[in-house]
């Protein structure tokens, strides 16, 4: 496009497209002892120190969306950072921390929200670990 990416608002907050192709990285530009992030032109991968980040799928899909989230398990995850309120950390760019900060009210309108939108079939990758942790 001759004014840069635009969002697909048929799929908004879908996440990281499936399917899609990684960028390169160079080697030796990004290391646990070095500032700095790549990310995809859409922004919903991010490549850094703490390795490979993917945007979820925030969609109302049955299958690869929040469907089945009940309301206090979102709150609790972007209360504590976990994936599910339990399981492995939610890495950035995601600012889970400020968004903790919001009220219950708050949360709960957004939660609203996000089960209102169109669900998308669109199944996003794990996070992949930096190569130097195992």
């Amino acid at each position: 496009m001759p004014a840069g990416p635009a969002p697909d608002t048929a799929r908004l907050l879908y996440g990281y497209p499936s399917g899609s192709r990684l960028p390169e990285i160079p080697a030796g530009v990004l290391g646990q002892e070095k500032w700095g992030a790549i990310t995809t032109n859409d922004m919903t991968a991010w490549l850094g120190p703490l390795g490979v980040s993917f945007s979820s799928n925030l969609t109302p899909d049955a299958k690869t969306g929040i469907r089945s989230w009940p309301e206090d398990m979102f709150i609790k995850t972007i209360r504590t950072g976990k994936f599910m309120g339990m399981s492995r950390d939610i890495l950035p760019p995601m600012p889970w921390q400020s968004f903790g900060q919001m009220t219950d009210d708050d949360l709960k309108a957004i939660f609203v929200y996000l089960k209102s939108i169109s669900p998308v079939n669109n199944q996003v990758p794990a996070p992949i670990p930096p190569p130097d942790v195992k």
